[in-house]
């Protein structure tokens, strides 16, 4: 185990700022996100982060599902559900997406 010592930034989504917790690495390379952060980030089970190496700096980031960053009209449509085809389309959107992350 290295002596060294690694920096986390998450990516400031207006929900946690300025926190800084510490992880454990095990013998596998993994690290396990805290319930609270991840709640506050509401990043769920199966989520793909980015991992950015900047110096020796790690910074862990949320790729946001295409399918989530819709609703600008939010309040327009408050209560009303979307149509099986706009359902379609986010789910191909999220195949799409998944298929360019994994290729980059």
């Amino acid at each position: 185990m290295s002596d060294k010592f690694i920096n986390v930034g998450i990516l400031d989504k207006g929900k946690v700022k300025n926190t800084m917790q510490t992880v454990t690495v095990t013998a596998k390379g993994q690290i396990t996100i805290p319930a609270d952060l991840r709640r506050k980030l509401e990043i769920a089970e199966g989520e793909r982060l980015m991992i950015v190496c900047e110096g020796e700096i790690l910074k862990i980031i949320p790729i946001p599902k295409l399918s989530k960053l819709a609703g600008a009209d939010k309040a327009i449509f408050k209560q009303k559900k979307p149509s099986k085809e706009i359902e379609k389309i986010r789910k191909e959107w999220d195949k799409d997406f998944e298929k360019r992350v994994k290729e980059a």
